[in-house]
């Protein structure tokens, strides 16, 4: 799961750890003491027993979202992913904690999300010798992140400017005149299915936890 922040960074431990408790409370009281959980400040995992007629672990993750949302805030993030054994739990861990890295950095809304949801675009983030030419297409936008954010938001909303314009509170022609400016910029036409794919590529390695050259990794 990933957790929205509260405050800075260098918020003291003790806030930190008032907001474990809490989301530890939740997850005691919907799943029952047989989880286990390892948390932190900003997310963790859960490991839940399997839940008859919830093979994939929605049911339960969609029990949680609420009232996770109550006491962290609407930027609640969560993923499942069945394990078979205890062999299988850490790579389940790490796909789980990928679905919802993948899901913040294509402009997802928060939520549960599954890895069906995400399908292309955790495919399209796995790492390889071309990444860091794909994710250095958007360094051009590094000092405006107000593109970066118009960008997802057109990927987001499947490249719909009135609605892209709606999401960010703007004017479609002020969408347009962003979207010009990324063309001239980073030289993609993302008015182009080639274009938004690689567009689309690119922000979700330059969220990769491997990404360097000011590719910012994003928790989970």
């Amino acid at each position: 799961m990933h957790l929205p922040r509260e405050g800075s960074p260098d918020d003291t431990t003790v806030a930190d750890r008032r907001r474990a408790r809490r989301v530890q409370a939740v997850v005691d009281r919907v799943l029952g003491p047989a989880s286990v959980s390892l948390l932190s400040a900003d997310g963790g995992h859960v490991l839940v027993p399997g839940m008859s007629g919830d093979k994939d672990g929605i049911r339960a993750c969609e029990e949680l979202c609420a009232p996770l949302r109550q006491a962290c805030g609407t930027g609640v993030r969560l993923s499942a992913v069945d394990a078979a054994g205890a062999p299988e739990v850490p790579a389940a861990a790490r796909t789980a904690a990928e679905v919802v890295r993948v899901a913040r950095a294509c402009g997802r809304p928060a939520g549960f999300h599954s890895l069906h949801d995400v399908l292309l675009e955790y495919h399209l983030s796995r790492r390889n010798e071309s990444s860091d030419r794909i994710a250095a297409l958007l360094d051009p936008l590094q000092v405006r992140p107000d593109l970066v954010d118009t960008l997802r938001a057109h990927l987001e909303h499947r490249q719909d400017r009135r609605a892209t314009a709606r999401h960010l509170g703007l004017h479609p022609n002020t969408v347009d005149n962003r979207l010009a400016r990324i063309t001239e910029l980073t030289g993609l036409d993302v008015g182009s299915p080639h274009g938004n794919a690689l567009a689309l590529t690119a922000l979700l390695l330059r969220g990769s936890p491997t990404g360097e050259g000011g590719h910012e990794p994003t928790g989970a």
